[in-house]
């Protein structure tokens, strides 16, 4: 029998991938997330249980992807098809134990997957930590000592500002109708920030109808994630935001991104 706290092993150093199928008809069956770990990696589901991690209730994906340290599995990727195009794909979950974070798994596995998959990689709901590991590997560049542009694009929903900042993602239960992609994160808030392309003064509300064409032009927020509210208080620095509560914070960071565009534009280019 299988001690479910052993960590499972692939002497081979080759990670298993969970992958979708299709039925007689060309519908694709996706993956449940919770059964791959219930059934297969008992210690990783008690890990995350623990430490809250969040995964949606019932949620699926395309790809379950083990993640491995010296040939032991140590955490999982899962990742789902992208809307905005068919050479991308969305890491919608990024979980590692805590013992091992220290370690560029992350990069790894995005420089892994996008080979492997033949896919460019998008990052939906990035934790500080991830960012930080994005830092130390000089994946991005930071501005002002607050925001930081990455090379890896993130993906986000749009939802109206005072919901963004007052609500954690674990608690959010409103249908997601449209979705964005920015490069800017902002360490402060520990939020995304997608900023409106042409009309600085855009932003989304419940209400608001977009066509493809005008996707990017609303200024939005990515909600607060549980672990970094834990870490660092991140719902009271939003209410407490001075740019934010007198509502130049997106010209501000405009701003930022215009002054330094010439930068920004070599820095992507270079390998």
């Amino acid at each position: 029998m299988v001690n479910p706290n052993k960590k499972v092993k692939r002497p081979d150093g080759l990670s298993k991938i969970y992958r979708y199928t299709e039925d007689e008809e060309g519908k694709i069956l996706s993956l449940s997330i919770e059964n791959i770990l219930h059934d297969n990696y008992v210690y990783l589901e008690r890990a995350i249980k623990k430490e809250n991690y969040y995964i949606r209730d019932n949620d699926t994906c395309l790809f379950f992807k083990e993640l491995l340290w010296d040939d032991e599995v140590i955490g999982f990727s899962a990742y789902r098809s992208s809307n905005f195009n068919e050479n991308s794909l969305v890491m919608q979950y990024f979980y590692v134990l805590e013992e091992y974070r220290q370690y560029p798994i992350l990069i790894e596995e995005i420089d892994e997957a996008s080979t492997l998959f033949e896919s460019s990689i998008l990052l939906e709901y990035p934790t500080r930590d991830m960012i930080d590991t994005l830092m130390k590997h000089n994946f991005t560049k930071i501005f002002e000592d607050r925001f930081i542009v990455s090379r890896i694009p993130f993906i986000m929903p749009m939802i109206p500002i005072e919901e963004s900042k007052t609500t954690l993602r674990e608690e959010y239960s409103d249908d997601i109708t449209y979705r964005k992609i920015s490069l800017i994160y902002d360490l402060d808030l520990c939020t995304i920030v997608g900023i409106a392309s042409d009309n600085i003064e855009n932003t989304y509300t419940h209400d608001t109808v977009i066509d493809s064409e005008q996707l990017n032009n609303y200024n939005v927020l990515s909600l607060v994630l549980t672990s970094d509210e834990d870490k660092y208080g991140v719902i009271d620095k939003h209410n407490n935001d001075s740019m934010l509560n007198d509502g130049s914070y997106f010209e501000y960071v405009d701003k930022i991104m215009k002054d330094n565009n010439g930068l920004i534009e070599n820095w992507l280019t270079i390998l």
